[in-house]
């Protein structure tokens, strides 16, 4: 027992059950402040869901000076979309810096300080986490190429050149109908497994990968589980991603109608399709082939001089014989 003692309401209370008494409050008051924050927290994106950004930042503002390091960080971070939503570029690009400063390793939060960087004037620095984002590895680049204006920030020659530096060649071999190490007819558990895909339903009859909200392919399966047909959407993977579509036989994602017929022929069918696009199809030994072009979205890509028409979709769809020997298509 300690050699002196107190006495609190009559009762005797010992120097060490004073420190346990401390600390006990002290946990509460850390406790507290945790259940604060957590509240004001939920509080925020409440209002953040409904575009009160304003709210969102007089509610967590008083947390800015806390001592525990992940409340500042998503204090900050929440605070600098906020200010991103409401158009105020150069408060947010300083909230961004705390929370990057914080936790460099945060991949949307250092995405959101690029866009800032750019939005503030400040490119080189926009265009040095660019490069950082795509050297880490990173496959959607939807978020580093759409937050700062994609019309402007993609049209950068610079933006170009650096995504140029990571591209990852997308092979397509046309005569076997195979990609990523997947080959029409394929099973679909053998499929999930080669592209790594994830699926809410194990019976799903199609999976699908995305850059943002933007579809980059599709794989769809037949009633059998067998793989049927893979829709790739070239203009997006370009936009979007570093993935770049290389055919067998020398097409690539630059390819155009007349390099098309140069070296395939002449299509077996040709149809108009959407926004003045036309689609052509090529009857192949294991599938069909359909490539969809069309004018370009804005911004235009490089290599595309206006009015061209570029390679929007292609299609590998299987053929399969029926009951009469026949090519089902």
């Amino acid at each position: 027992m300690d050699s002196a003692s107190f006495s609190r309401y009559g009762l005797p209370v010992t120097l060490r059950t004073l420190s346990i008494w401390i600390l006990v409050a002290l946990v509460a008051c850390k406790v507290h402040a945790e259940t604060e924050f957590e509240f004001a927290l939920a509080q925020a994106r409440d209002a953040a869901a409904d575009h009160r950004y304003a709210e969102v930042i007089e509610l967590l503002t008083p947390f800015n000076a806390v001592t525990d390091s992940e409340t500042r960080y998503v204090t900050a971070a929440e605070i600098g979309r906020a200010y991103f939503h409401l158009g105020r570029y150069h408060e947010a690009h300083r909230a961004f810096r705390q929370a990057v400063r914080l936790r460099p390793e945060r991949a949307e939060t250092a995405i959101y300080f690029e866009a800032t960087s750019y939005l503030v004037g400040d490119k080189d620095q926009a265009y040095a986490i660019l490069r950082e984002i795509l050297k880490s590895g990173a496959r959607d680049l939807y978020l580093a190429l759409t937050l700062p204006g994609e019309r402007q920030f993609a049209s950068e020659p610079e933006v170009h050149s650096i995504v140029s530096e990571f591209v990852i060649p997308l092979e397509l071999d046309v005569g076997r109908g195979r990609i990523l190490d997947v080959s029409l007819g394929d099973r679909r558990e053998d499929a999930v497994n080669r592209l790594k895909a994830r699926s809410s339903s194990p019976e799903a009859p199609v999976l699908t990968a995305h850059a943002g909200p933007a579809l980059i392919w599709a794989f769809l399966f037949d009633g059998d589980q067998r793989l049927d047909e893979v829709l790739l959407q070239a203009e997006n993977l370009l936009r979007y991603t570093p993935y770049r579509l290389q055919f067998d036989d020398g097409l690539g994602w630059q390819t155009t109608p007349a390099a098309a017929i140069a070296v395939w022929g002449p299509p077996d069918e040709t149809t108009p399709s959407v926004d003045d696009g036309i689609t052509m199809t090529w009857k192949k030994p294991h599938c069909l082939v359909v490539l969809d072009f069309g004018r370009p979205r804005r911004p235009r890509p490089p290599f595309a001089s206006e009015g061209a028409a570029m390679l929007r979709t292609v299609q590998l769809k299987r053929q399969t014989p029926d009951s009469a020997g026949r090519m089902r298509e």
